[in-house]
């Protein structure tokens, strides 16, 4: 990731297992591009690859690319999460139409991100693969929590975005505050629009029921966590950025939290409704409370078996299975 310090990127590289190599090309402008294509169809000649698996909009488009030049000698699948399909203008949507239309496979990873697909006029080598994560990463992780003051603490983990809809919360507090005064909404992620965030809160005077602690280590990430009491991700589409998942309430639900998130959204395959927590309408404050008082009142051992459950049946290694 473009934000990761470089002790980040190391240890990420110290945990590969043998065989594995990243190849990393520097941002440079437009060059970025050239120095993309020219590395990646190098690559491919020297190594004589027989399978190449592309996500994004211009690996999408690069996917194609090798295809035209390999042909059937080599393998292409796309892993698509649904903003490749919708950023751009009408020319890169159509050129990332016409690229998927020649891969061998397409994996949309929830049925939203599949509609998207048929809709953009892509019906062909479709197979639905949803996201997952890597439960031991997860399973004997410490249950030390942060010192958070508040019930019911609420806590979206993700950059500050609209897509992310952060804002569709604090719109919700007011109502919210009503039936819980001593509620506090946490957000935790890479700052982009905080003075949005800022503005906002204050002229609905609910700055005192916020707190932003910008990006956290894993370790405090993890503790995070374990202080929420509801996790909520009420995401909307931004300019064609849309979520296709969300898998921080995977990792929600591994910790035992149940989560609060859109319909209309990847976010409905992430969430198991009325089991590990509730789909709503992201921009109905009401139905949001309503969520709310129906997971604060349920069974805790009992969701929180459900969260664990479901968040494990998505273990990337039973995730992965489809592929091989």
């Amino acid at each position: 990731m473009d934000y990761a310090s470089d002790d980040e990127i190391d240890a990420f590289k110290a945990k590969l297992p043998p065989g594995i190599r990243i190849v990393h090309i520097r941002r440079l402008g437009f060059a970025t591009y050239l120095n993309r294509i020219k590395t990646i169809t190098v690559l491919c000649k020297q190594q004589q690859f027989d399978t190449v698996i592309v996500s994004g909009q211009f690996s999408i488009w690069m996917g194609a690319l090798l295809k035209i030049l390999h042909g059937t000698k080599l393998f292409v699948g796309a892993f698509v999460h649904g903003s490749e399909l919708l950023i751009g203008g009408s020319i890169k949507r159509r050129l990332t139409k016409l690229s998927l239309n020649k891969q061998d496979a397409i994996w949309p990873v929830s049925h939203y991100t599949e509609s998207l697909l048929h809709k953009a006029g892509v019906s062909k080598n479709i197979k639905r693969i949803p996201n997952g994560i890597d439960i031991s990463e997860w399973e004997n992780s410490s249950k030390e929590k942060l010192s958070w003051e508040g019930y019911p603490n609420l806590l979206t983990i993700g950059s500050l975005t609209k897509r992310k809809g952060q804002h569709n919360i604090i719109n919700a507090l007011p109502v919210l505050i009503k039936q819980y005064p001593e509620i506090h909404y946490h957000m935790v992620g890479l700052p982009v629009e905080v003075d949005v965030i800022k503005q906002q809160a204050k002229q609905l005077g609910v700055e005192d029921y916020i707190s932003i602690h910008g990006r956290l280590s894993d370790g405090d990430l993890k503790k995070a966590y374990n202080t929420a009491d509801v996790f909520c991700m009420l995401s909307e589409e931004n300019n064609g950025d849309v979520e296709g998942f969300g898998i921080a309430i995977l990792e929600a639900n591994m910790n035992g939290v149940p989560a609060i998130g859109s319909r209309n959204t990847g976010i409905e395959d992430a969430i198991n409704d009325n089991v590990t927590g509730k789909l709503v309408d992201a921009h109905d404050a009401e139905e949001v409370l309503a969520a709310m008082q129906q997971l604060l009142t349920a069974n805790k051992a009992a969701l929180q078996a459900n969260c664990r459950n479901w968040a494990m049946a998505h273990d990337w290694n039973e995730v992965v299975k489809p592929l091989l």
